[in-house]
């Protein structure tokens, strides 16, 4: 693939649903962190089919280091926010601050964005470097 393709490569717009309305926040917020609504399952269809949706999703494969540093970036800011919050936290025994409950919640966020970040991180292996 040429540099000039790949650079004027984009994925599908997500500006507006099948009946022309614009989309949800939510929806706008999944389609920018969670890569997998671009790809295909191709395990259906007959030979061609998933032949043509493997190669769809190869073509996608593009855009995975984009969610993967958009992933990364979440997980930094969560490791942050478990040491501010942490610092900011009293140690008083037998009394629980907002600060841990924060901390607390932070870090199910950080663990949930490296979760993401190697699921995404072995599909773009797996699409980029696997035998065609």
């Amino acid at each position: 693939m040429s540099h000039a393709r790949r650079r004027a490569f984009s994925p599908p717009s997500c500006s507006e649903t099948a009946a022309g309305a614009p989309p949800s926040w939510a929806v706008a917020l999944s389609h920018t962190l969670w890569p997998f609504w671009l790809f295909k399952d191709a395990n259906q269809g007959d030979l061609f089919a998933r032949a043509a949706a493997a190669a769809h999703n190869r073509r996608m494969s593009e855009v995975l280091p984009r969610y993967l540093r958009r992933w990364l970036l979440v997980c930094a800011i969560a490791c942050i926010s478990i040491c501010a919050n942490d610092a900011m936290a009293t140690d008083v025994a037998r009394r629980l601050d907002v600060f841990v409950l924060m901390a607390a919640g932070s870090g199910l966020i950080c663990a949930y964005a490296v979760c993401v970040v190697l699921v995404i991180g072995y599909a773009w292996c797996y699409l980029r470097l696997a035998e065609r």
